[in-house]
């Protein structure tokens, strides 16, 4: 009975907040109109909310988009400089070497010119005599290596022949160096300081040997040439490359010579 006095009085508590809830809300039109309005209201916030969360989003990806774009961007920048310095350097040193060669070219014209025309021809009359003595040293080396083959197979350990070859050779290209190719007088140039160390060696064996065998009532000549022979076989080490290159150059220089000779007289042969 208790309980339904009590929910009765709920009840009609209720409908009495309700009609004034009614009679408040009467002049805008009802609750059902404000019902609408606030949920509205709602629904604007929550958009506008929903909005800003999706602008903030997307201006978070716009920022990383941005970002890596500008890294990218600096990169090429970077790469595209470097490919500007790398092309200016290549510029210079063309720009150089056309450089050298104009140069170049002007002071071969510089020294002809200044070369009289009986000067140049008394020089190549010169180089033509000394490179005619060249020939004729190859050709007595070529006959004796022919003519001493037989020695040259069974005595490969003698180092004299080989050693004697050398010291005809710088004999011959140091009588006018001046006069060879700057190619050959290299050659000769270098054959001439390893062929001297190797024969100096040999000189400082030999005379280590006499001291040892100073006081003996009989020298032993036979060491005496075995010590220089010792330091005489690092002669074709030292020297052997050498050696053949300078042959090679010889015939280089030779064509050479030919070549102008060839020239001038078909020249002079149709001005003749």
């Amino acid at each position: 009975m208790n309980k339904m006095l009590v929910l009765l009085y709920n009840y009609e508590v209720y409908m009495e907040f309700s009609e004034f809830l009614n009679q408040i809300f009467l002049p805008y039109g009802g609750t059902s109109v404000v019902v609408v309005a606030i949920a509205g209201f709602i629904g604007k916030i929550i958009s506008k909310n929903i909005i800003n969360g999706e602008l903030a989003k997307h201006k978070l990806e716009l920022e990383s988009l941005k970002s890596k774009n500008t890294l990218k961007l600096e990169v090429m920048k970077q790469d595209y400089n470097q490919k500007i310095e790398f092309q200016k350097i290549e510029s210079t040193r063309s720009l150089e070497s056309v450089k050298n060669d104009l140069q170049k070219e002007i002071m071969k014209h510089e020294v002809y010119t200044s070369i009289s025309k009986e000067k140049y021809q008394e020089l190549f009359q010169l180089r033509i005599e000394l490179y005619g003595k060249f020939l004729k040293l190859k050709k007595e080396i070529d006959d004796s290596i022919l003519d001493n083959a037989e020695y040259f197979e069974f005595q490969d350990e003698d180092p004299k022949p080989f050693t004697s070859l050398v010291e005809k050779i710088n004999e011959a290209s140091r009588e006018n160096p001046m006069l060879m190719s700057n190619e050959l007088a290299k050659l000769s140039s270098e054959l001439y300081e390893k062929s001297s160390r190797v024969f100096s060696d040999a000189k400082v064996s030999v005379a280590y040997a006499e001291q040892n065998m100073y006081g003996q009532d009989s020298p032993q000549y036979e060491v005496l040439m075995e010590a220089e022979d010792s330091e005489l076989r690092k002669m074709h080490r030292e020297c052997g490359d050498i050696y053949n290159r300078w042959f090679v150059q010889l015939e280089l220089d030779v064509s050479r010579i030919r070549s102008i000779l060839d020239i001038t007289n078909d020249f002079l042969g149709e001005k003749y």
